[in-house]
């Protein structure tokens, strides 16, 4: 019977536990925000123009995956769960969409965009915040600016802070509250155009 040695022993152990520390767990579940509304504006193109952008996250958002906040000063981040597009896009895209709705135009745009559109509103906005507590809230919390057409100078400046309630536990949850987060803004921002048409 073949003997084997210590050493050929201590070697297979690092194998082993080399080779189930590069195990891969199960794949991440990916998610998008979307729009609260359904409704889709199609046709000849009509409405008033908007330009929706740039839009700013801090740093700790801009990545793929979801952020969730522990404490008030410890953000958790999921690497099983995870945004199936860059955040900045999903968020452009999103009011993006809402704006169109609630304005009934189909002349909303992300900007910026390869080519020039001519808008009667622009709208920037910083967002200092958007993240969660599972089972509990999403929050929101954004600087925005809404510009006219001579966009050096801006029309209307707002703090908007939002805290939607989960419904329960699971990160499905807490992106619907965030997609209902940014329906709120949306309404913010299209009251603001309103007024100012």
């Amino acid at each position: 019977m073949p003997v084997i040695s210590r050493g050929s022993v201590y070697v297979l152990l690092a194998t082993l536990v080399l080779g189930a520390g590069c195990a891969k767990g199960p794949p991440p579940d990916f998610y998008v925000l979307d729009a609260t509304t359904s409704e889709s504006i199609v046709g000849v193109e009509r409405g008033i123009a908007v330009g929706v952008g740039p839009i700013e996250l801090p740093a700790h958002l801009n990545r793929s995956q979801i952020v969730t906040r522990a404490t008030d000063y410890q953000l958790d981040l999921s690497e099983s769960h995870q945004w199936a597009e860059p955040l900045k896009d999903s968020v452009s895209r999103v009011i993006a969409i809402n704006l169109s709705n609630i304005l009934e135009s189909n002349r909303v745009f992300v900007i910026p965009r390869r080519q020039k559109v001519a808008v009667e509103f622009q709208v920037s906005i910083d967002i200092g915040r958007f993240d969660g507590r599972l089972g509990e809230v999403a929050t929101l919390g954004a600087r925005w600016t809404l510009y006219g057409s001579d966009t050096r100078e801006p029309l209307f400046s707002k703090v908007t802070i939002v805290n939607e309630s989960t419904e329960d536990g699971s990160y499905n949850a807490l992106v619907a509250a965030s997609s209902r987060a940014l329906a709120v803004l949306s309404m913010e921002i299209a009251e603001a155009i309103n007024t100012r048409r």
